[in-house]
């Protein structure tokens, strides 16, 4: 299902413009899916950036427990963004807060986001990541968005963050790597005390985890030249 005609994108190799269409992916798409899985984790600078989804997980988001979403340059998939609902099951990110049982059935989660290196630098992962989330905000069922990030990936960090989800907790998953999670609570927006924030190394994950166990929540970032910084702040007492 085509879900918009888009503005041009650059490719990064000839510097060209193309024109780029943003549909919805379906099984059809799995030869390409994972095509452009391969391709994009094999040029990563650091393997913990992302975690790859094996044909079955993608299965499973395209076959209704979920949604994909893909950009196609002459019917050739070079971004896709997906979201899960993962209901009970073990992989729900929700367990990492000790959500209760019954707020499971209402949680999404976006599971994996992949650029082709040729196209990067286009924000098309906020634009996929953007529509996926407003498509979620307005299902009825959903209340919590969740994701989990590498505190290295800068750009997955900006994404999530500028998309609204505070980063909660850091811990090890999947292989043992550091992630963030965040979420974002459609229903009961949070409201932070951003006139007091505190500015931590994205590397002093001790230091952050402290601030996060005193009720902090990261929610913003800030780019130098040698360091990411990771802004935290407390709740507000009405946003509590």
């Amino acid at each position: 299902m085509r879900l918009a005609d888009c503005e041009k994108i650059q490719n990064q190799d000839d510097y060209k413009l193309y024109p780029y269409e943003l549909r919805r992916l379906d099984k059809d798409d799995l030869p390409q899916i994972m095509a452009l899985q391969a391709k994009v984790i094999s040029g990563m600078d650091r393997n913990d950036y992302c975690v790859p989804l094996s044909e079955d997980e993608h299965l499973k988001i395209l076959d209704g427990c979920g949604e994909s979403v893909g950009v196609f340059i002459e019917e050739r998939l070079v971004a896709l963004c997906g979201i899960l609902f993962p209901g009970e099951s073990e992989n729900n990110m929700a367990y990492e807060l000790n959500f209760s049982p019954e707020k499971l059935h209402s949680v999404a989660q976006l599971e994996i986001s992949l650029v082709h290196p040729g196209f990067q630098g286009n924000d098309l992962q906020q634009k996929m990541a953007g529509l996926l989330v407003e498509r979620a905000k307005n299902n009825q069922h959903c209340r919590y968005l969740f994701t989990t990030v590498s505190p290295y990936n800068y750009p997955s960090l900006q994404t999530v963050t500028a998309l609204g989800l505070f980063i909660a907790k850091v811990c090890k998953k999947y292989f043992e790597w550091d992630r963030y999670v965040v979420y974002r609570d459609f229903q009961k927006p949070i409201e932070l005390d951003t006139a007091n924030a505190i500015a931590v190394s994205n590397t002093a994950l001790e230091e952050q985890q402290a601030l996060l166990d005193s009720g902090y929540l990261g929610f913003s970032l800030l780019k130098g030249e040698d360091d990411i910084k990771v802004l935290f702040a407390r709740k507000n007492k009405e946003g509590a």
